[in-house]
């Protein structure tokens, strides 16, 4: 957990690579600079997926797909890591809050399945399902899905599974 002076000593680290790239110092050097340090502190919760399709919930319930990943690239809004990492650095100063507001917005991830990520189009709106907030615990980063774990993620996602798919069948 990330306590206030976390925070303050953050926002002097943001100040500082603001002014070392005012000088010059090469752009990606201070971009992965600056990520390695945020996320060295975010740890489990780096790329926190706030969605899962219905998907890759279908097929890790029904067992056809254990193998789902995290993907980056699906909101249409989101930023890439170098973009978003040189608006906050080269952008118009920021309060802690509001860079930090912005370094989690731009770091959402989705869970879908390989297929559905390398094909390439975003999900609609009406196939996401919401994962549950991030101080429920659920879905932290391992590797390059989230850590699903029988008794909790995978109850979940039955839980999930059920309403979306048995309750369509029903009604």
């Amino acid at each position: 957990m990330m306590t206030q002076k976390d925070g303050y000593a953050l926002h002097e680290f943001y100040k500082t690579m603001r002014s070392l790239l005012d000088r010059g110092i090469p752009k990606r050097g201070a971009q992965r600079s600056f990520e390695e340090l945020v996320y060295s502190i975010i740890g489990k919760n780096a790329w926190r997926p706030t969605h899962i399709t219905k998907q890759a919930l279908k097929e890790y319930v029904e067992g056809t797909n254990k193998k789902i990943q995290r993907a980056h690239g699906v909101y249409r809004d989101r930023l890439g890591r170098f973009e978003r990492t040189l608006e906050i650095l080269e952008g118009k100063p920021m309060s802690y809050e509001e860079w930090w507001s912005f370094f989690l917005y731009h770091d959402r991830t989705i869970l879908m399945t390989r297929a559905e990520h390398g094909s390439g189009e975003l999900p609609s709106e009406d196939d996401l399902i919401e994962t549950p907030h991030d101080s429920m615990g659920m879905f932290e980063t391992s590797g390059f899905s989230a850590r699903i774990r029988k008794r909790v993620e995978e109850v979940w996602m039955k839980e999930q599974y059920d309403i979306t798919f048995k309750m369509t069948l029903e009604g």
